[in-house]
């Protein structure tokens, strides 16, 4: 009887073992734009990006909800300096702010994939954008398009495509694939 009182005690011991979700590398915010009327994808990021939020949580909806993340537009990053100043000079600068703001206001699904919306503040516009995610071998990816159109942004794409024209071949698209990462790790007591 005794034995089977500590296989009893045992198993609900591991049956109650708390897990928890962590983030171990930095938020890495990644985006492509679309030049030319072939559609070519240009990627690129931000250097300076500062996350608010939590690192640990017992879920993926209590680790990503209300976390925000602050990116300077002054520090794009396309692996190409001269395309990056221009970028800056020609897009960034058109419009108001300094600072993209972005926060996941909403998480629906479970440790492998799902779906959070973020809402995300640029040129004086608050839009929700929906993204779906995915985990796999212990990396977090979220992924969406947005309309630059929606954040008013017409005049700045107008001038990038002026400044650009010879290698956007005349064409700058208005919709942006947009997405972060980070690694994640589960830890269980």
């Amino acid at each position: 009887m005794n034995r089977l009182f500590m296989i009893l005690l045992a198993t609900a011991g591991i049956l109650q073992a708390e897990c928890r979700l962590e983030m171990t590398t930095p938020v890495k915010v990644e985006w492509t734009a679309y030049k030319t009327p072939k559609k070519i994808g240009v990627d690129g990021g931000f250097l300076a990006t500062v996350y608010h939020g939590n690192k640990e949580a017992e879920d993926l909806k209590r680790l990503l909800t209300k976390s925000r993340v602050q990116l300077e537009v002054n520090n794009v990053d396309t692996n190409d300096p001269f395309r990056d100043a221009k970028l800056v000079q020609f897009f960034f600068n058109m419009m108001q702010g300094a600072v993209i703001d972005a926060e996941i206001i909403s998480v629906e699904g479970d440790e492998a994939s799902g779906r959070l919306v973020v809402n995300i503040g640029m040129n004086n516009r608050a839009i929700d954008i929906p993204l779906r995610y995915t985990v796999k071998d212990g990396k977090f990816r979220a992924k969406g398009v947005l309309d630059l159109f929606d954040f008013n942004a017409q005049e700045p794409l107008k001038m990038l495509t002026l400044n650009c024209y010879a290698p956007h071949e005349g064409k700058t698209w208005k919709d942006v694939a947009v997405g972060f990462s980070f690694d994640l790790a589960k830890h269980c007591d």
